[in-house]
């Protein structure tokens, strides 16, 4: 996969995550329960963040982006997945449903597939021969 590529698929994965955010955020707004324990300002920020942490990746300053993605395993992974499974294995009625638990799991586990690939270099810079297959 190229950098490219990889990189679009992050700034997916970013989206993702700022738009179910901005999904929890009006159905609180409209008085109903967030879809998740993460307060959906916080997680629309943060994913923003995360977008930001991709701009190394496309100036082409590798090493930062990788070590960015690196953090990024130690703050999503924990935050978006493993905290998840846990508040939901002991409270789930703190989410608007098995599916909004789901879903963010889910969009958390497809970047961090991602952010392993950064940061392992399983990719090839734009133009060079695709040599991870």
């Amino acid at each position: 996969m190229t950098l490219t590529k990889l990189l679009s698929y992050q700034a997916g994965y970013a989206l993702m995550g700022v738009a179910y955010n901005v999904i929890s955020f009006f159905v609180v707004a409209s008085g109903g329960a967030p879809l998740s324990t993460t307060k959906p300002l916080v997680g629309g920020v943060s994913m923003a963040l995360y977008g930001l942490a991709l701009l190394p990746g496309v100036l082409g300053k590798i090493g930062l982006y990788r070590v960015l993605m690196g953090i990024a395993i130690l703050v999503y992974g924990y935050g978006g997945i493993v905290k998840h499974l846990i508040i939901y294995s002991r409270t789930p009625e703190l989410y608007a449903s098995f599916s909004a638990w789901a879903l963010a799991v889910g969009i958390n586990v497809f970047g961090l597939v991602l952010n392993l690939m950064a940061v392992s270099g399983r990719f090839t810079m734009d133009g060079s021969p695709d040599r991870s297959a």
